[in-house]
């Protein structure tokens, strides 16, 4: 109990240390040329039983009022000190200068060299020990006020104790559960288990009740008209955070641009570089610089608006610089010949020839109406395909 006391001192000290000039300085805390007195721990109480009322504590001698201390240690003002750094009456805050002016002038000269006094005893060494005693009296305050700690000395029975105390003699863990252990508990991976299930039942719940509502909201499907040849692509991962979704890309195609000729034309394609794709004369440009979507779709389609602007109204038109297509490397395809596909006459002559093929097939089989000369010529065919089949083994 001693410990906290004494840190809440020193804080007290370390603040009015910053701030020397105090109105009203408890006198306790400026005695001098006394000793510290040695820090009691802490210590435990003997058990008793809960039915014996508690002790009565021995009046302390030691233990005083704080306004007995309060006059006992009054300073004589023939013995105040003098701080390294005296006050003055500028170093006065506002309230204490009201003060001041109100007293008379002994009183005045009485209330500079009292706090003068206070700040030269801050500083002296004699400090810590009037620290130390103030500690003691809150500690033998507080210890006379708060009763002591009780533990009863009954055991419980073994079948009444906990599950984790069975084994132990710990008076603490032997304490009377609230209910009853549940063997039919599961664990935690079962747990998970159920945490998944219940996400499915509720995405299925989404999907009979709240997608079908979406069916008023669908609109018909219109391509891209002239008016807007620019075609932007998003990437999104379904509500997941991920740092691919910020990025936008814009395609255009340089022959569906309005109002560019082809001298504008051949300079926006100079302009672009190594974006321009000759093969199926598509710009494409990307950007991720920005953290929403919408940020970075905004500067791409600002960044072609310049680049138009610059292809129809900049003043140097790139003439002497050619057209650089370096970047880009085209992929051969083979294509069949001309002159090895089939002719139209050769395609009739060979569905002909096939078709004359699948009736000569049918007329080599026999067409009776009995039935028991049709089940002979099955087992004529089929002892034929086991001989066969015989044979081939």
């Amino acid at each position: 109990m001693a410990n906290p006391a004494r840190h809440l001192c020193r804080s007290i000290f370390q603040v009015t240390r910053q701030i020397p000039v105090k109105r009203k300085c408890p006198p306790q805390c400026l005695v001098r040329h006394r000793t510290a007195a040695p820090v009691r721990q802490l210590s435990t109480t003997c058990l008793r039983r809960a039915d014996e009322p508690p002790p009565r504590r021995p009046a302390q001698p030691a233990e005083t009022d704080l306004d007995e201390a309060d006059e006992a240690d009054d300073t004589d003002p023939s013995e105040y000190l003098t701080p390294s750094t005296p006050i003055s009456v500028a170093d006065l805050d506002p309230n204490e200068r009201a003060d001041y002016e109100v007293l008379s002038k002994p009183q005045q000269e009485e209330y500079l060299a009292l706090q003068n006094h206070y700040a030269a005893m801050f500083e002296s060494v004699d400090a810590d020990a009037a620290l130390d005693e103030i500690a003691m009296q809150v500690d033998r305050q507080v210890d006379s006020e708060v009763e002591p700690l009780d533990f009863p000395e009954d055991q419980m029975r073994r079948q009444d104790m906990n599950f984790w105390a069975v084994d132990e003699d710990d008076e603490f863990g032997q304490v009377e559960e609230e209910e009853p252990w549940d063997d039919s508990a599961i664990t935690s991976v079962a747990h998970s288990e159920l945490e998944v299930h219940r996400e499915v039942r509720e995405y299925t719940r989404v999907i009979a009740w709240d997608m079908p509502l979406l069916n008023q909201f669908a609109k018909p499907f219109q391509p891209p008209t002239e008016a807007t040849p620019l075609r932007f692509r998003y990437t999104t991962y379904m509500g997941e955070v991920h740092p691919a979704a910020k990025k936008v890309v814009v395609q255009f195609c340089t022959k569906d641009l309005p109002n560019l000729n082809e001298a504008q034309r051949a300079k926006l394609i100079k302009l672009v570089g190594p974006r321009y794709n000759p093969d199926t004369d598509m710009v494409k440009m990307s950007c991720e610089k920005f953290e929403a979507a919408a940020q970075n779709k905004r500067y791409l389609g600002d960044l072609v608006n310049k680049l138009l602007d610059e292809a129809k109204t900049g003043a140097d038109k790139f003439e002497d610089i050619p057209v650089d297509l370096r970047h880009h490397k085209s992929k051969k395809r083979a294509e069949f010949p001309e002159e090895w596909k089939m002719k139209p006459a050769r395609v009739q002559q060979l569905l002909s020839a096939r078709q004359s093929q699948r009736l000569l097939q049918a007329s080599e089989i026999p067409i009776v109406n009995d039935a028991e000369t049709v089940k002979s010529y099955v087992r004529t065919l089929s002892g034929n395909r086991g001989g066969r089949a015989q044979r081939t083994l």
